[in-house]
C-alpha cells in the first residue's frame, strides 16, 4: 500500500474519476513527490507510475494533459505523459496550491 500525503491522494481521486470516464481504472504502482516553489506558488513536483486497467487507455492519455482535472484546494498547473506502454503510463505533475481557502 502507498502512503500518499493529502495532496497525492485528491490527485488520484481526480485521475480516477477522469479514468472511469473512459471505462478506466487507475492504480498508483509508485508515487515520488518532492516539494516546489516559485517566487508567488507553492506546490509539489509528482512522478506517478499508473497500472491501468479496464481497455485501451491510449484515447484517455491523450487528451489527459489538456483536461481540467478538479482537484479540491489544489490546481493542476502542467501534466505530462512521460511514458506510455499497454497497461502503464508514467505522468509528470506539477501540482499547485490553489490559495482558494478550500482544502
Amino acid at each position: 500500500m502507498i502512503r500518499r500525503s493529502d495532496g497525492q491522494t485528491r490527485l488520484h481521486r481526480a485521475l480516477a474519476a477522469s479514468a472511469a470516464c473512459h471505462g478506466l481504472t487507475v492504480h498508483p504502482v509508485t508515487v515520488h513527490e518532492r516539494p516546489w516553489s516559485s517566487a508567488t506558488f507553492t506546490g509539489w513536483r509528482l512522478t506517478l507510475d499508473l497500472a491501468i486497467g479496464g481497455g485501451d487507455p491510449g484515447d484517455w492519455l491523450a487528451a489527459l494533459p489538456e483536461e481540467d482535472l478538479p482537484v479540491p484546494g489544489r490546481l493542476v498547473a502542467d501534466l505530462v505523459v512521460m511514458h506510455a506502454a499497454g497497461a502503464r503510463a508514467t505522468l509528470a505533475v506539477l501540482l499547485l496550491e490553489s490559495g482558494d481557502g478550500f482544502g
